[in-house]
Formats: structure tokens, sequence, C-alpha cells
């Protein structure tokens, strides 16, 4: 028997405009279940319909005033301010307990009218976890016999941990999910056992069970992503700008990052078909912006592709994650031609020592200076990541983060504090890196974890962990203190690759104006606003020759 499926994704409520770009993992899974002759469904409630349940309650309006004073005017929020938003911050987490509750009934709806015989949940963190639980728990309270499965990043970094808070789940996915979606269809229909399907951690008598890690091989043999309306329900309201999976894996291992442990090796999807996929989804979905998504796309395939796109002369405009190693005898003018607009590279440190020590990244400064120069000259928005205060981070290394960055000046950095997760070489040993743990619950304490509403970090639940025996507190405050001083020598410091791509597609000049204003609509939560600059951002890419 063929089988019924729903793959769902909640990430709760929308806080940046790319959180509206669609879901090319959901949907290369459920073109996968397809091809193999089962039917499936994509729920994805990262929408502005979603935004605006939120924050349809009258009592939120009084946000408005506020987010413009800060956003717009540009001015600090007085005591009063603070106070109100306190207020606003319940009553919002209230509208949203509400808002996922009418959700899950609604999906409730469409298990029994489809006959579905299992659910793919897609975890992510924050609130989006805490309403994919209780989604799943409601599931399950309705309908025991149907299968479901939980699968995404919350699952890649904790992994069987996500037990010890739910018993909703009958297995979690890990790693990648093509020919685990299937075998799961295959086991729901009967054809298969769980315990032959790779990638999954289940329960069985008492104890849980992981079977083997596989990777696919050859990325060229997965299918296209389904975005069709009849499968990806609500595409047409989504942002048109579509994820292009061109490889998967990464050359290094740096220390605080999951992607060595989840993806593997580095493998590359063939040129043609990474041609054949943009030419699809320009010619069925009217769309021009893409991005591509390994974490350090291969230069060789950057320029290869870039090649193909110019001599066929095929008009997109796209952004890619980079390499300092890789890329440093790049020509970016040719790549820059082929429509490439931004590219991220992750710096992290401007401090040998902290690259070495602490992050074991293999950054030559020298090569980082060049790429990001030549980057620039060529016209590629630059953008690169910094992690800061990093372990063993002193006011020396600091000085040499600062003044790198001062004589590189990327067009925008993107500035956080460190982030502590299972399963990275900073989780599995972090009394090495100058990591301390504050509570004995540390897995569960950070997979639980809460993002305040409508406040800054320095307001956040503290994380249960010190680094260079500094609080939460602290170091995020040092986060907010490298920022500013960043702002004061005039780099930007909040614009992505992805950001700089739509804003220039909302009709911008300058990618911070942009930024501002989405800041505003998405903390005020004026969803018709969100809605309007997504149609002129598509009625743009569709219109682009």
């Amino acid at each position: 028997m063929n089988t019924n499926s729903l793959l769902i994704s909640i990430a709760g409520v929308p806080k940046i405009l790319s959180d509206f770009i669609p879901d090319n993992g959901l949907a290369t899974l459920a073109a996968c279940l397809r091809n193999t002759g089962h039917n499936s469904i994509i729920l994805d409630f990262n929408t502005t319909e979603t935004l605006g349940k939120v924050f349809e309650e009258k009592s939120l309006l009084d946000i408005r005033p506020i987010a413009e004073k800060v956003f717009i005017d540009k001015k600090k929020p007085t005591l009063l301010d603070i106070i109100r938003l306190k207020i606003l911050s319940n009553r919002v987490e209230k509208q949203k307990h509400k808002v996922f509750g009418d959700i899950s009934e609604n999906i409730c709806r469409i298990v029994k009218e489809n006959n579905i015989d299992f659910v793919g949940i897609k975890l992510w963190a924050g609130d989006g976890f805490m309403y994919s639980l209780m989604l799943a728990e409601k599931l399950k309270e309705k309908f025991p016999h149907i299968k479901i499965f939980g699968g995404g990043p919350q699952v890649d970094i904790f992994q069987q941990d996500i037990f010890r808070v739910t018993d909703s789940f009958d297995a979690l996915c890990f790693g990648e999910g093509e020919e685990t979606i299937v075998g799961l269809a295959e086991m729901v229909s009967g054809r298969v056992k769980i315990n032959e399907i790779p990638n999954l951690i289940f329960r069985q008598n008492g104890t849980v069970v992981r079977t083997e890690r596989r990777f696919i091989s050859e990325l060229g043999n997965t299918p296209f992503p389904e975005y069709h309306p009849s499968v990806y329900k609500d595409i047409n309201n989504k942002i048109k700008l579509f994820v292009l999976d061109e490889s998967r894996g990464c050359q290094n291992c740096c220390a605080f990052c999951i992607h060595p442990v989840k993806s593997g090796r580095i493998r590359k999807k063939p040129v043609e078909r990474i041609l054949a996929e943009i030419e699809k989804s320009v010619f069925s979905y009217s769309t021009r912006l893409f991005r591509y998504a390994g974490s350090n796309t291969p230069d060789d395939i950057l320029e290869a592709v870039a090649r193909k796109l110019i001599d066929r002369e095929i008009k997109i405009s796209y952004s890619c994650f980079g390499n300092f190693e890789t890329m440093k005898n790049i020509d970016f003018r040719f790549v820059r031609k082929s429509g490439c607009i931004s590219i991220f590279f992750g710096l992290e440190s401007g401090s040998p020592e902290i690259l070495r020590k602490a992050m074991h990244k293999k950054n030559c400064l020298e090569d980082a200076e060049t790429v990001i120069k030549n980057c620039k000259k060529a016209g590629i928005f630059t953008v690169v990541s910094v992690i800061y205060p990093a372990p063993f981070e002193t006011e020396k290394t600091r000085k040499e983060t600062i003044d790198f960055l001062v004589r590189t000046m990327p067009d925008s950095v993107l500035v956080q504090f460190p982030g502590l997760f299972p399963q990275t070489t900073w989780g599995r040993n972090p009394e090495k890196f100058n990591f301390t743990l504050e509570t004995e619950t540390y897995e569960l304490d950070v997979m639980t974890y809460q993002i305040k509403q409508f406040f800054p970090p320095r307001y956040w639940k503290p994380l249960p962990y010190r680094v260079n025996g500094m609080s939460f507190r602290q170091y995020a405050a040092e986060t907010a203190r490298f920022q500013k001083d960043l702002d004061k020598a005039g780099i930007t410091t909040f614009v992505s690759d992805e950001a700089y791509l739509l804003s220039k597609f909302a009709g911008f000049e300058k990618p911070s104006d942009f930024i501002d204003r989405n800041r505003y609509f998405l903390f005020a939560g004026l969803a018709e606003e969100v809605r309007s600059e997504i149609n002129v951002i598509n009625n743009n890419s569709g219109a682009m020759k």
C-alpha cells in the first residue's frame, strides 16, 4: 500500500524576513516520497498569516509606537517602554499559545480528512520546538494509530535527548533524510522493518536504538524539490527565493560547528544538475532568486556554474557561503557577472591564537584579507561572521579581531556569542575550551531554551554555561560592546547575505534601511506590510530579465 503523509514545519513566530523562504529540505523529502509512489503534503506555518494571527489581539497594538521609536526613530526605549514591553511580552505569549493550539487542531482535521498514515515534523529551536512537541502530543492523543517522526536541526544537535522531553515520536531522523523518509513510508506500508532504515533513533523494549548513519554519495540522484501548490501548501505566499543544494559536507572540523558530524565529507552535485534545477525554477515558478545551501560552496562548483550561467545567458541573482582557503585564487569578477551579489564567509576571529586554540579553524588571515578585498572589489556584498567573546579571548585577541575588521572593512559583520551544543567538539569537551557548565541538565536546558519576545539577550533567561568565567549576562554584554565598537568604526553588523539579496529586490539602495524597516514590521506584527513587501520582491524577481 502507498501512504499519505504530512511534512510539517512550525518554527514559531517569524522574526526575520528570510523566515518566509520556502523550505527546500521538506520540498526535497516530499519529492522523494512522491517519486516512490507515496503521497505527501507540506504544511509550512512560517507565514505572514501566522504572524498576523499572533498580533491580531487588539491589546498588542501598543507595541507599534515602541517599535517605531526603536527601529525607525533610532531612540532608546525608556524605562516606561521596558515596563510596557514586559506586559506586552506576556500577552503575546498567551496569544501564541492560542494560535499554535488552533494550528494543531487544524492539522488534526487535515489528518482525519486526508486519511494520513504518518506525519513528519521538522524540529526547530525555541518556541518552534515547544509548539512542535505540543502538536506531536495532540496527534498521538487523537490518532494513536498513525506514526509520528521528528527530524531537522534539533535532532541533529540533541539526538536521543529529545526523548527526555517527549514520548510522542515513534522515531527521530538525524543527518540526511532522503533515503530515510522513503524507508519510513515503506515501514508504514509493512514492507520493511524499522531497524533496516538508516539515520534513525527510536526506542525498542525500553532502550534507545540507533541505526547506521548513511550519507548520500550521489547528490545528482536526488529529485528536484517539489514546490507545486498542490504539494507545498501556501507556497504562493512565500518569498520566491529557492535554496539550491549544490553540495554537502565540509572539509573543516571547526570546534563549534555541527556540520562535520551532520554532513560528513564534501560531496558535490553535478554542474548540469544544478543548472537544470535553476532553469526549472525559473520556468515553473517565475523566480530568479537563489541561495546555495552548502556550508562551504566549493570554488570549482561556483566557477563552473557561473560560467554556464553566463554562456547560456541565464539571468539570476544569488548568494552563497564561501571559504577563504579554497577561494583565494577565484576570479570574483567573473562570479559577480554570473549574478552572485553576496557571499558569506566564516571568519570567527582575527586572532591566529583564537582560530587555532579555540576554533580549530584553518583560516590563514593573510588569505582571508585577500579574499575579502577581492570579493568587495568585484562588487560582491561581503559578509563575515565573528564569534565573540570566544573561548580564551583576551583584550589582545579582541584588538586583533577589531584591527583585522577595520583593515579589511567587510560590508557586514554578523556577531554572536559562543553557542555550546552537544555533538560539537566544544559540546563534547567543554572544560577544554574554557566553558563551565552551570547545571547538571545542560543538554536539556539548551534544548528547551526560549528567547524572550521583544527583548535583547541581556533580558533573556541565562544560558546554563559560562565562558572564560563570564556569566551569560557578562558575555552577552561583551558581544554587544564588540558590536558597538564595530558600529563606531563604520562597519555594519546585522546584514546577512540573503538579507542583502532580498533588499535589492525590495527596491532598497541601503540594506540597513531594509533591515530596519523589516525589524519594525516583524517586531510590531505588521503582517500586511510584510506580505506587501514579499509581493514586491516576488514581482521584481519574476520581472528580472
